[in-house]
This record gives structure tokens, C-alpha cells and sequence, in this order.
């Protein structure tokens, strides 16, 4: 069957570009549509084949009325219509990759249409912001970024970016899929550089009894991917070694997963166990990103651009609190496993010192009244009904805490 490919753009600012990417697409041997997101018409040669009425039809607008809007509730419409269309060709097998062009407000779009596709599915945006934070526009989703150097238009160093990305794109929708070899029960694991060690102990223990591991870097969107791929129904089970990431939803610190972390397996009934890996720290960036009404508080400097902000007794009880509850909400097998002797590479007794804001020494960062709070929160909240609790007494990186906790998952995944 012939591949085609989606091409997304503005032909209202952007038509001689999307047509010029059209044609090195098809030069490739493979076939295009063009779906056209203007939101305002403008009388054009070139011709889509979804034309921004039919998307801004699929939302029940007039694009007259739309074109009428501010810029971003222009947009915002468009976008929305967009990806109902796009979502109705893909499950008709109507394209097989995607591609867009454009500047800001185009790879706003035309990246909010690729968010909503599966893993693995072939999506590429040419866009001048792609130099910079591209998190907003790739989220967790498997998008490739190439960076146009210039604004989008047509001249000899643009054509040589959009001349590669057309053959890449064809060729990515060309080759398709690769077949698996073998089909194994898949299981995510949360890591962190500070719980290293038992993620790759648990790891290998796990590819041991035949399963395939994917670690997620507990790093914001690292939490995010570890939801939607659960949310998917393609992963059997979830070893949420490193929490972390509740920390800095609670402290506002840079690396937040937003509120939904810890909740995706609940709700989908897959087999999970948590644990409480680098719960002792919120992550910021250099130290002057801490906000001030923190600068009291003891530090660790994990590089010049990460500072990490020790949690304290009443954070740790949020925390805990935060973390039963959620996991009394499963509807399937769950557990949770607690390391006495610390939690991360930084919480152990005799351990790193942490310090002040201006790099004094402050004290021990191992805190058995800090950890003590977490762990008697989780307590107090926890339906022990519903929800296995283990209390290990070693260290989160100690080979016997990674053992407890896989032979653990793996015997709710069997039963």
C-alpha cells in the first residue's frame, strides 16, 4: 500500500514553504495531504486537502467567525479542530507519518496534533523555536525536532533543512514498524542518578525472569511518559522506585510531573510497587533559582545547575499523605516498599553533609526525623486492606532492597 504523509501548516503565511516540503516529500516516492491551520483565509493558488474550513467545521465553527478571535483563541480553535480531523484520518489509515512547518504558533499546532499519536508513529516538526526549550511542544511523546536555523522561508539554507527532513519523514513512513522479534510483558521503572544502583540491580532481575524493562528519568516528563505509556494498557506491571517527582510538585521545583503522578496504574488495575526513592529533595536549578522563602533551608549542590533542597518533617507528611492515598485508590494489585536506611545516594547515615544557601556545612543529610515523618504518614494514611506495606532494613541502593521489591511485583504480576 502506498504511504502517505500528513503535512501541516498555515497556508495563509507559510504556503510557498509547505508546497516547496510537499514536493521533496513526494520526489522521496511517497504520497502527501495538506491540512491547512490558517486561521484566517486568505485567497491561495495552492490547494489543501483538508482546508482550514473543514477543520474549523469539525468543531461546529465558521472560519469567519473564528478569523474574528484574538490570536490565541484563534489558535487554541484551530488546533482543537486539527486534531479531531487528524485523529479520524489516522484511525482510517489515511497517513502514516506527519509532518510540520512553521514558526512558534505553527509548531504549537502542528505538535499538538502529533501529542495525540501513538509511540512509534513517525512525526517531525521543522520550526526555528526547535533550538530552544522544545518541552512544551514535545511533551512526553516521541516527536523529532529540526531546527529550521532561519525563519521559515524559502532560500538555499532553509531548502537544505526541509530537503532532509522530506527524506526523513518518507523514509521513517516508508519503512514502518519494526516487528518484534518477541512479545514480553513490559515493566516501567523510575529512576534517578541518586537511585541508580537499584534501578539497574532491579533491572536485571527483571530481564532475569523474561520481562522487558523501560526506565523513566524521574525528571518531570520523564513521570508524565511512565502515566500515559501505563494509560496506554501496553505496560503489565510498574516499579516506582523514584518518586521524586512529588517533591517538586509540592516545593515547585523543576522537575514536577504535575499533579497525576502516581496514578495511572491504579486506575488501570496494573500490578504496581512503590517506593520512596529520592524523596529526601526537591531539585532547583543554580542556587540563585531558589526561591527566597527557601534560601533558609540546607542544600545539597549537585552541579553548578541543579541545587537540591532537603524535604522537611512537615513536606514529608504531605508526601505521605499525598503518596497512600492515591495508592488507595488502585483497582489492582499494589504495594508499597520503604527502605529504613535512606532513600537515595545522598540519605545515608555518615553520608554527605548539606549546607547552607551561602555553602556553610549544616549538618548530616541523612534525617531519621524527616524520613521518620514520610514513613509514619504513609502509615497513618494507608487502607492496609487494600495496599501491602514492607518496611526493608537496608538502603534503597543495597542489592537487597532491589530484590525484595522485584520478586515482590513479580509474584502480584503472576497471581
Amino acid at each position: 500500500m502506498a504511504r502517505t504523509i500528513l503535512v501541516i501548516g498555515t497556508l495563509d503565511t507559510k504556503a510557498k514553504e509547505l508546497v516547496y516540503l510537499q514536493r521533496r516529500i513526494e520526489a522521496e516516492g511517497v504520497k502527501t495531504l495538506l491540512m491547512d491551520v490558517s486561521c484566517k483565509f486568505e485567497q491561495s493558488k495552492y490547494r489543501s486537502d483538508v482546508s482550514c474550513r473543514t477543520v474549523a467545521g469539525e468543531i461546529g465553527k465558521e472560519l469567519e467567525e473564528i478569523a474574528q478571535l484574538d490570536k490565541i483563541s484563534a489558535l487554541k480553535l484551530m488546533t482543537k479542530g486539527a486534531m479531531k480531523v487528524a485523529e479520524k484520518m489516522v484511525a482510517a489509515g489515511k497517513f502514516h507519518g506527519i509532518i510540520g512547518l512553521g514558526g512558534a504558533n505553527g509548531a504549537e499546532m502542528a505538535c499538538s496534533v502529533m501529542r495525540i499519536l501513538p509511540i512509534g508513529f513517525p512525526k517531525l516538526m521543522v520550526t526555528c523555536v526547535a533550538s530552544g526549550n522544545v518541552r512544551p511542544y514535545v511533551g512526553t511523546k516521541d516527536i523529532m525536532m529540526a531546527n529550521s536555523i532561519g525563519d521559515i522561508s524559502l532560500n538555499s539554507i532553509t531548502k537544505r533543512v526541509m530537503n532532509n527532513a522530506a527524506r526523513a519523514i518518507a523514509n521513517m513512513a516508508r519503512v514502518g514498524p519494526l516487528e518484534e522479534e518477541e512479545v514480553k510483558p513490559q515493566i516501567c521503572i523510575s529512576t534517578f542518578g541518586v537511585t541508580l544502583p537499584c534501578v539497574e540491580r532491579a533491572k536485571g532481575l527483571l530481564e532475569e525472569k523474561g520481562f522487558e524493562v523501560i526506565e523513566l528519568h524521574s525528571s518531570g516528563t520523564g513521570g508524565m511518559a511512565l502515566e500515559e505509556l501505563v494509560r496506554t494498557g501496553e505496560i503489565s506491571g510498574v516499579l516506582d522506585i523514584t518518586t521524586s517527582e512529588l517533591v517538586d510538585e509540592l516545593v515547585g521545583g523543576m522537575y514536577s510531573a504535575g499533579s497525576h503522578r502516581i496514578e495511572a496504574a491504579g486506575s488501570m488495575g496494573v500490578p504496581q510497587v512503590i517506593s520512596v526513592g529520592a524523596l529526601d529533595f526537591g531539585n532547583f536549578g543554580g542556587k540563585e533559582t531558589v526561591p527566597e522563602k527557601y534560601r533558609n533551608r540546607n542544600f545539597f549542590f549537585y552541579t553548578p545547575s541543579i541545587t537540591l533542597m532537603r524535604t522537611d518533617v512537615e513536606e514529608n507528611r504531605i508526601l505521605g499523605k499525598t503518596i497512600a492515598e492515591k495508592v488507595n485508590r488502585s483497582t489492582g494489585p499494589a504495594a508499597i516498599v520503604i527502605p529504613l536506611k535512606g532513600f537515595s545516594a545522598l540519605d545515608r547515615s555518615g553520608g554527605p553533609k548539606m549546607t547552607t544557601i551561602e555553602g556553610s556545612v549544616s549538618g548530616e543529610w541523612h534525617d531519621e526525623t524527616a524520613n521518620s515523618a514520610l514513613i509514619e504518614s504513609i502509615k497513618n494514611h494507608l487502607d492496609s486492606s487494600k495496599v501491602k506495606l514492607m518496611e526493608v532494613d537496608a538502603h534503597i541502593n543495597d542489592p537487597e532492597f532491589a530484590e525484595i521489591a522485584v520478586d515482590l511485583l513479580a509474584s502480584m504480576m503472576k497471581a
